[in-house]
């Protein structure tokens, strides 16, 4: 696969007539399309009937484009099943908890006998046709896949099979889940089931373990696709689109199997910008190499309450913001506005009658200036000294166990995530067990359930040097999901120094505060009062019966530090106890006039730096480095100032 920078758009040459297909071809090209995605939705033209294989329409347009010298990603098919499919088998669609088959987009059962036999026969069909086509360099398997949560015989089955693999024998599993607790000892296997509506008791740990397995077959369904591919066609690349901030499926065994993983942006025209830069920073965390985003919004939402139109060069932006976070490959979602449907509303690079939308020329302009420096850029890989712990397992535990509405997992995450950015420091959003070595700060938000292999890792990551901070409500749990026996924070007690004596979770209309370095900063959401041993105590409550104990503490252990983070509620705080982490680490940062992101991509021998400016107005920034700006062709240093809705690409 060639090294560059993949500019293209989603096509569905099915939904419009053979006569326009060279006016398309002909646009893209003048566009600076070079990559087309086809097929993903497109099962009823490849399949019309069962066992009946039509792949000429397909042939033809790809024939008729790659003369133009374009490049094609298929898609599997198998988000929308056809009639035929669920008219003979309407099991296939997933089963409530309530037994109901219940449909909706994408809502198949990924273990049902009958689906897994007919995605199984087309993707080879589909493998074995195009694995000597040569325009043809990458598949992109399913489309936006879900956990889907189904109830069916085949899911119960599998959930048993699953826990048997887990535990080994229903003592285990007795044991495990605490089924003492409320009477729910199971005596035989056939007695368990997933967590459905008929049942008494559901555990949190066998809700937990349920999204486990749910999330373990949507990795199955994938990797049986890939394993197919590459059995005909290894050359040609495999990845997915990842459905935004979307946390039930585990992205990284996603990852596991494929040769890039991808995925899904829709930006809020009037949000902050935070979520899609922290999505591409964790997408990028989970393979550990460049992404691709698959679907880039370029026009209104179709499942939206309401529409803001896309401001002149937001577009523009939001791609180049995509490759300063990772990415090394774009495809718009979608070339030409849908005509049908749900999705109506104009999100394509031309409208619904053909002619082109404003962001049409944006990307045309984007493509014009890439050209001149994406070659070396694209040898390059964004530089992140910060790792963040985005842990689908902490995420799972909480939904299953929700109890307190005021806090989110993700909320907590992002706490934290904005402070960085606010800084210019760039991210990892990495899995817990990922080699930590490389990081000069790790942060652990919330994490309530502590494995093995999760504390041998950031042992081992302090003892050689690092600087690990834990967030509030950690250690409390097994893997399970089940309180531990030890005093909290458990595993984490001796690492950082000190044990959780007693805890306040503060309801919306409350604040404490806590004294950190002579300041007053509130704190709310859950608050750990901290009984130091080794830990020395940076923080203290002023308010309540607990004025004036431990909120945050720091502890030397082995060659590295431990900060113990108690509190919650404040960005204010966040923000300048980061600042004072990262300043004592030596890592580059400076205080970003609001509105301003900053990353760089790097190599051994050339750094790229990206000011993204997603206000409205011109706005001043100082440049970390004299360098070379290569859209517009000049020296830059010192203050620079970047015109709203703009972005500054420095070299040096």
């Amino acid at each position: 696969m060639e090294k560059k920078i993949y500019i293209g758009a989603g096509y569905y040459p099915e939904h419009w007539p053979r006569e326009r297909w060279p006016k398309d071809i002909a646009m893209m090209k003048e566009a600076g399309i070079k990559v087309l995605r086809l097929a993903e939705l497109s099962w009823s033209f490849l399949e019309p009937r069962d066992g009946e294989f039509d792949f000429s329409w397909l042939d033809d347009f790809i024939e008729l484009a790659s003369k133009e010298g374009l490049q094609f990603i298929l898609g599997t098919p198998f988000e929308a099943s056809p009639p035929w499919v669920r008219h003979q088998h309407p099991e296939v669609v997933r089963t409530d908890r309530f037994g109901r088959i219940h449909g909706e987009r994408g809502m198949h059962c990924k273990n049902n006998k009958a689906l897994i036999f007919y995605i199984d026969r087309l993707v080879n069909k589909m493998a074995t046709h195009y694995a000597n086509n040569d325009a043809v360099i990458g598949w992109q398997i399913d489309n936006e896949l879900r956990n889907v949560e189904c109830y069916c015989q085949d899911c119960r089955e599998g959930f048993v099979k699953w826990l048997q693999e887990r535990y080994g024998t229903l003592d285990k599993l007795n044991e495990t889940w605490g089924t003492k607790f409320w009477s729910q000892v199971y005596n035989s296997w056939e007695e368990v089931t997933p967590p459905s509506a008929d049942q008494l008791t559901i555990s949190i740990s066998q809700k937990l373990d349920f999204t486990r397995f749910g999330s373990d077959s949507t990795v199955e369904h994938i990797s049986r696709q890939v394993d197919i591919i590459k059995k005909h066609a290894p050359h040609q690349f495999v990845t997915h689109n990842m459905l935004g901030w979307y946390e039930r499926l585990n992205s990284y065994d996603v990852a596991d199997k494929l040769d890039f993983i991808g995925w899904d942006c829709y930006p809020s025209v009037d949000g902050d910008n935070h979520i899609e830069t922290l999505l591409h920073d964790h997408y990028r965390s989970a393979k550990h190499k460049g992404h691709w985003v698959l679907e880039q919004k370029n026009g209104y939402f179709n499942y939206s309450d309401y529409n803001l139109a896309n401001e002149p060069g937001l577009v523009r932006l939001w791609s180049y913001q995509d490759i300063a976070r990772g990415a090394d490959g774009i495809l718009y979602y979608r070339w030409r506005s849908n005509r049908y449907s749900n999705e109506q509303n104009p999100n394509g690079l031309l409208r619904h009658d053909g002619s082109p939308r404003r962001p049409y020329y944006e990307v045309q302009q984007m493509t014009k200036e890439l050209a001149k420096f994406e070659d070396e850029l694209a040898t390059t890989t964004v530089e992140a000294p910060v790792a963040i712990f985005y842990d689908f397992d902490q995420m799972w535990a909480f939904d299953a166990h929700k109890q307190y509405r005021n806090f989110d997992h993700r909320g907590h995450i992002l706490t934290y995530y904005r402070a960085l950015t606010k800084m210019g420091v760039t991210a990892d959003l990495v899995n817990p067990t990922t080699d930590l070595s490389k990081y000069k700060v790790v942060i652990a938000p919330s994490m309530a359930m502590v494995s093995d292999e999760i504390y041998e890792n950031i042992k081992s990551y302090v003892e050689n040097g690092g600087s690990l901070i834990i967030g509030a409500r950690s250690g409390m749990k097994d893997w399970a999901n089940v309180t531990i026996e030890e005093p909290w924070p458990g595993k984490l007690a001796e690492l950082a120094g000190l044990i959780i004596d007693e805890f306040e979770v503060l309801p919306d209309r409350y604040a404490n505060s806590i004294f950190y370095n002579g300041k007053e900063y509130p704190v709310k959401v859950w608050l750990d009062m901290l009984e130091t041993n080794t830990a020395e105590s940076l923080a203290t409550y002023k308010q309540k019966f607990y004025a004036g104990r431990t909120a945050v503490a720091k502890n030397q252990y082995g060659n590295g530090t431990v900060y113990y983070v108690g509190v919650m509620g404040s960005d204010e705080f966040a923000s300048d106890f980061l600042t004072d982490i990262v300043n004592e680490l030596g890592i580059p940062n400076g205080t970003l006039p609001k509105g301003i992101f900053v990353s760089s991509r790097v190599n051994e021998n050339v750094r790229y730096t990206f000011y993204i400016n997603i206000n409205r107005e011109p706005t001043a920034v100082t440049v970390q480095e004299n360098g070379f700006d290569v859209i517009k062709e000049k020296n830059v240093s010192g203050e620079v100032i970047i015109d709203g809705l703009d972005v500054l690409i420095v070299k040096s």
